[in-house]
Formats: C-alpha cells, sequence, structure tokens
C-alpha cells in the first residue's frame, strides 16, 4: 500500500498480485505469469472517487507488489508527460517532418515542460500562457 499527496489531493493506492488464471486463454498471452490488480482511492477537498485497474505481467507473482506498484507508477508519469506534448503542445499535430527538426522541436518542449515544473508552474497550459510575449515573467 502506498499513500501520497499531490497537487491538493490524497491518493491511496493498493496492489495485489495474483496468480490464479481461471478464465484467461494463456494461449492469447504468452508469457503470462501474473495479474495484477490497483486499487486507488482519492480524495481531492470533500470528493471520493474510486478506481480499480488490472494490469497482466510476464513477472513472476513472488516479485513483490512494491516492484509491481512502482512501475505503475512511473509508466504514468511517462504517459502524463506525453500526454502534454500531445494535448498541450499539439505535438502530434505540427507539420515539421524533415531531418533533425521533429527531434529538435521536441527537445525544446521539453526543456520547456521541465522549466514550469521546476519553477512550480504545474498546469502546463497556464503557465505557456503566461509565457506569451511576457519576457518580465519568463525572466
Amino acid at each position: 500500500m502506498t499513500k501520497e499527496k499531490n497537487r491538493g489531493r490524497y491518493e491511496k493506492r493498493v496492489c495485489k498480485i495474483y496468480n490464479n488464471f481461471n478464465g484467461i486463454d494463456r494461449k492469447k498471452w504468452k508469457g503470462l505469469k501474473s495479474l495484477v490488480k490497483v486499487d486507488r482511492i482519492t480524495t481531492n477537498k470533500k470528493k471520493i472517487s474510486k478506481e480499480t485497474a488490472y494490469f497482466i505481467s510476464s513477472l513472476r507473482p513472488s516479485t513483490s507488489a512494491k516492484i509491481f506498484s512502482e512501475g505503475i507508477r512511473s509508466h504514468w508519469q511517462i504517459e502524463s508527460f506525453h500526454y502534454i506534448k500531445d494535448v498541450t503542445f499539439k505535438e502530434d499535430q505540427w507539420k515539421v517532418k524533415t531531418k533533425n527538426a521533429p527531434a529538435n522541436y521536441s527537445l525544446i518542449r521539453n526543456i520547456a515542460i521541465n522549466i514550469f515544473r521546476n519553477n512550480n508552474l504545474e498546469n502546463i497550459q497556464e503557465a505557456t500562457e503566461k509565457c506569451a510575449n511576457n519576457i518580465p515573467f519568463i525572466m
């Protein structure tokens, strides 16, 4: 079980590992060795939300729940980063496709996101709008 406070909300995660494959066609899931269930309870002000996520893994069921939990959590941090690039910066819609330009623009976006986060600007869209044509704020 892990507990975390982030952006004004409390989140509790309970990770459980199973090796009971009743009802699962293992031919479709080659290498399947364990099933993982993560229950998330999030409290935000007066609102409580509950969510259950299921995962499959090729790791042995003897692998600790902590290892699974950390791996799942770090995966969502990466997905969050890509979501910002896709939605806020509309990276997938850019027409720049030649030579090193796409990689260079992506690098600039990564730097911008990291600068915003290092300055406690968690809402990247809002930070981008504040920085537009506002040199004193940028400095």
